[in-house]
């Protein structure tokens, strides 16, 4: 299964990706490692990433270490059905009955 360009090969790697952030090297491994970047730093790594030109989309952000690329045709579109036993309650009609 082929991978999509994660984020962190984008930046050019852990270093230089952290360096651009202002970030240790072992924190933004941290978040590779975890397989995402925590949501209050998204907005600002996005907005890095573009800036240096780089050409990131929100998909980046939510697979930084890259969807795979046939993860489309492996996702079903109706949900599964579900079982239930439990009878419905019914409901009274007016106050007092």
């Amino acid at each position: 299964m082929k991978r999509l360009t994660s984020i962190f090969d984008l930046f050019g790697g852990i270093r230089p990706m952290a360096r651009a952030l202002g970030e240790s090297p072992s924190k933004v491994m941290a978040w590779k490692r975890a397989g995402h970047i925590p949501a209050q730093k998204q907005a600002e790594v996005l907005d890095k990433g573009l800036a240096l030109g780089i050409a990131l989309t929100a998909e980046h952000l939510i697979f930084p270490r890259g969807r795979p690329s046939d993860v489309a045709t492996t996702l079903t579109a109706t949900p599964a059905p579900v079982a239930c036993d439990r009878q419905p309650k019914t409901q009274t009609t007016g106050a007092g009955e």
